[in-house]
Order: structure tokens, then sequence, then C-alpha cells
């Protein structure tokens, strides 16, 4: 089992309505991430997002496809984030996607997580296996 750590800066928020009333939103969110650390690289995201209690919290659920390095691999994987926005934090939890991985990550398999507020910079886990 490898334990990668690092951070992600989330750029280029991209969040569309698709619903819109006084008690709940609904959204798609496009957002271009930088990889620091153990990861390095970049991720195009989709995410769908549902607002309630006057955008107090949201919860989302979406797509992460990264492209970059881990060590001396490199290839591309694809991760699932669901996650809930409240009280100032986004708590997400990461599973990739099974058969997913190209490259030197064909086969990876894991889980991770991340925890943040406000700030562009988040502070990653990424636990995996390597084949």
């Amino acid at each position: 089992m490898t334990t990668a750590k690092g951070t992600i800066k989330h750029n280029n928020w991209d969040e569309q309505p698709y619903h819109d009333s006084k008690v709940q939103k609904g959204t798609i969110a496009r957002i271009d991430i930088v990889f620091s650390g153990d990861l390095t690289g970049d991720a195009r995201t989709a995410y769908a997002m549902a607002y309630n209690e006057g955008g107090a919290t949201c919860h989302y659920a979406g797509h992460l496809l990264f492209e970059g390095k881990l060590g001396a691999k490199s290839g591309s994987f694809t991760i699932f984030e669901q996650g809930v926005y409240e009280g100032g934090t986004a708590t997400s939890s990461w599973d990739i996607v099974a058969g997913s991985g190209t490259g030197d990550f064909a086969g990876i398999i894991g889980s991770g997580s991340y925890a943040a507020t406000h700030d562009n910079t988040v502070h990653y886990t990424l636990n995996c296996n390597l084949k």
C-alpha cells in the first residue's frame, strides 16, 4: 500500500445551475485541479452539487480525472468523489474507479479523502495499491 499526501488547488471553478428555488439549488461544477506533493499533475472534474438551507449545506458527487505522476510512475486514473460542505468545511471521500488506470497506473486501486475550508489549497491523502 502506498500513501500519497500533498495539496490540490482548485482553479477555473465554473458552476452552472440546473435548478434554483428558495429552498433548493442544483448545479453542475467543472473545476480544473493542480496536484502537488506525492501526486503531481492536473485533473479535470465534473460534479453534481445540491444546495439546501439557503446554501449553508451542499452535497456533491462526481468524477476527477487525474493525469500525472506518483514518484517515477505516470499515467492517469479516475476518482469518484463524494462529500458535503457544511459549517464552512468541505469533507470529501475518494474511491479510485476500478479499471480506470492507464500507463503505469493500470490496475491501480485505492481510496482517500480531504477536508477543506475556504482556503484555495486543500490537503489530501490517497491510499493506493499499484500493480
